[in-house]
């Protein structure tokens, strides 16, 4: 029972515990997938860039200090990450460089070729249809924008104590082949720990 509760809140934190404990997880657990996204989403000023499950709020709000005038545009389905996040981001927010949305990627109301980067960590294990969702994530990005996907591999994530009829874990090979099917190009695999079960893949729209 412990076991599916908790795979359920950490695909959609609600509650209490989604706003107290979850976040308190979230931080430590996520923080080194976190910090390797920032540093290859590489924000630069006037940048726009969007995180598709921004969670607690944290990545939003680095990026959000590098972009200058730029935007950070963030959307989650979980009413209390919304709650964490609006609080953690709330001078961002009231500078208008940051927009937080309460709703699905997939079926969000994006335009094309908006975003230079888009972003995601720990949600790819979520998404109902990745090869529809990566699709999406190619229309709304500019040309020669770029993706950064942040995840455990699949590798690791079949020996963790978890629901798998709530999580999909997937390997590196499947996330680039994903990429690669939809239109992208340049598809790297970036280890975050020595032994490959932690990772970023970046890929890059074509102009």
């Amino acid at each position: 029972m412990w076991k599916r509760f908790f795979s359920r809140q950490a695909r959609k934190p609600s509650g209490l515990f989604g706003r107290i404990i979850a976040k308190r997880i979230f931080d430590k657990g996520n923080d080194a997938l976190n910090t390797a996204m920032v540093d290859l989403v590489a924000a630069q000023q006037d940048n726009v860039v969007l995180e598709i499950g921004f969670g607690c709020g944290t990545v939003v709000r680095e990026v959000a200090d590098r972009v200058g005038s730029g935007m950070v545009e963030g959307i989650d389905f979980s009413g209390a990450m919304m709650a964490v996040a609006g609080k953690r981001n709330r001078h961002h927010i009231r500078e208008g460089r940051v927009r937080l949305v309460h709703g699905d990627f997939d079926s969000a109301e994006y335009p094309g070729n908006r975003f230079d980067t888009v972003c995601s960590a720990n949600t790819i294990y979520f998404w109902p249809d990745p090869a529809r969702t990566c699709e999406r994530i190619h229309h709304v990005l500019k040309p020669g924008g770029r993706v950064v996907l942040a995840f455990v591999d699949k590798s690791k994530m079949d020996a963790m104590p978890l629901d798998m009829d709530v999580f999909r874990p997937i390997s590196c090979d499947s996330v680039r082949s994903l990429l690669e099917t939809v239109g992208f190009a340049s598809v790297l695999v970036h280890p975050v720990k020595k032994d490959g079960t932690m990772v970023c893949v970046t890929a890059c729209k074509e102009t």
